[in-house]
């Protein structure tokens, strides 16, 4: 099962926050169809979404994580909520028919992600989003979250995001953690952890080895005392429905509606997250325009 866990320690000087989400990214990549590259670029940035959403307040408050790039990925959407609930969709989800993922040989996901930029919009109930941008340091993700953080927050961050295909195409293991730093933490401390985070193991390895989030922060911080803040079941989550279909269907105004009705007798939209399709029958399209009409 899927496991999140959030923790502080040397007072409140540390946050760190990890996660097993390999069904999640096994979710996504059923239902999106990608290839190893995608389902572990895609799975790297909805788990570092979740990560990052333990910092919102309310369960309704979200982060949207886009990746815009001139790779082959091309562009990458995320978005989870306090509530830790993730949904995610890549723009291609086939890049790569050649390589096989095997343990020990890692797939080239910066290379196919290519130059880009880092698109984040936080929804916090505030009258406008906060938003921030940043261009790609590696397409590998972790490390371009890590440089968000620092950069637009202000945050001295280390994070660590792991997916394995297998080369059935299954995901066997996907997870990972972030370790936040304030101002005020002494440097030998820092030092330590600096220390304890470049003899961790890889997310994937430790997961393979049966750990779970709260091992993979121990491991982190170097046996550090922790104090449990949070622990959470993430869930791949679309609050699409056909009701909100509609709903942007009569927003789209009469031109665009009676376009749809010319073209076809049954329109299909699809939902780019889960890909549930609905269908409208004309006679359907001409009561929503009716409505359009009086709004």
């Amino acid at each position: 099962m899927d496991h999140m866990v959030s923790v502080v320690a040397q007072g409140e000087d540390i946050f760190g926050v990890a996660a097993v989400t390999t069904n999640i990214v096994e979710q996504a990549r059923e239902r999106h169809g990608t290839d190893p590259v995608v389902a572990t670029a895609l799975g790297r940035l909805m788990t570092g979404a979740l990560l990052m959403s333990t910092t919102l307040k309310e369960p309704e408050h979200r982060i949207v994580l886009q990746i815009k790039s001139r790779g082959p990925v091309q562009r990458l959407v995320v978005e989870a909520d306090g509530a830790a609930r993730v949904r995610g969709y890549p723009e291609v989800p086939v890049v790569d028919t050649v390589s096989v993922p095997s343990r020990g040989v890692k797939l080239d996901v910066g290379g196919m992600v290519g130059p880009g930029v880092l698109h984040v919009v936080k929804e916090v109930g505030l009258n406008e989003p906060i938003t921030g941008t940043i261009a790609l340091v590696s397409g590998e993700i972790g490390e371009d979250l890590a440089t968000y953080l620092l950069q637009s927050e202000q945050i001295p961050s280390a994070v660590s995001l792991g997916v394995f295909a297998h080369p059935g195409k299954m995901i066997s293991e996907a997870g990972g953690f972030l370790i936040q730093f304030h101002a005020t933490l002494e440097e030998d401390v820092i030092e330590h952890v600096e220390r304890s985070l470049a003899n961790t193991p890889s997310v994937t390895e430790m997961i393979q080895e049966g750990c779970q989030p709260l091992d993979m922060l121990q491991r982190a911080l170097g046996g550090m005392a922790m104090n449990v803040v949070r622990t959470v079941t993430p869930q791949w989550y679309c609050p699409c429905s056909r009701d909100r279909v509609m709903e942007m269907l009569i927003a789209m105004g009469e031109e665009e509606l009676r376009q749809l009705m010319e073209e076809e007798e049954v329109t299909r939209i699809t939902c780019d997250y889960c890909v549930t399709e609905y269908l409208f029958q004309r006679s359907e399209l001409q009561a929503l325009l009716y409505e359009a009409k009086t709004d």
